[in-house]
């Protein structure tokens, strides 16, 4: 298990095997699902079989959890990895426990994917998109750097687009 990003209360890292019910679970409750894809359980697991697979390309661009840096919780998911709308564009994004809303964790999570995507990875754009009645992520997106450029067709719907270029 590799650590991608770590700040003092998060740790961004690849998921271990035995960590596929995290995500599955993470995707029942209702709330989180409100702006995001809807998937079966299904459906997860062949993303967390994908994500697992991908850590083997070394590329260090993929999907991985968002654990609590002192206790280890389970905070959630985020990606930074060619988009599966556009794979031309690297793609931030992220799903947290509702538990963990409103408490600044997004807006840290995509600072440091933002810096990790630039320093070490050495990408020159990152891209994102959020439900339109998605208010607080877009304002996390605009708190990380990256700014609004119109609409995008992603994921099947057309949705406000965010970009930050190095």
């Amino acid at each position: 298990m590799q650590i991608i990003v770590q700040t003092p209360r998060i740790i961004i890292r690849e998921f271990m095997p035995e960590e596929e019910v995290l995500l599955v679970n993470l995707y029942k409750d209702e709330r989180v699902n409100q702006y995001v894809t809807r998937r079966t359980d299904e459906e997860t697991r062949q993303k967390f079989a994908e994500a697992l697979a991908d850590y083997n390309k070394g590329s260090g661009l993929g999907r991985w959890g968002i654990f609590g840096a002192t206790d280890h919780d389970f905070i959630g998911v985020c990606i930074l990895k060619p988009a599966d709308s556009d794979p031309a564009h690297i793609e931030l994004g992220y799903v947290l426990a509702q538990k963990y809303w409103g408490m600044g964790i997004a807006t840290e999570l995509a600072k440091a994917l933002v810096a990790y995507g630039f320093e070490q990875k050495g990408l020159t754009e990152i891209c994102a998109c959020t439900d339109a009645e998605n208010v607080a992520s877009q304002n996390v997106l605009l708190k990380a750097g990256l700014v609004r450029d119109g609409n995008v067709f992603w994921h099947g719907h057309d949705l406000p687009f965010f970009r930050i270029i190095k």
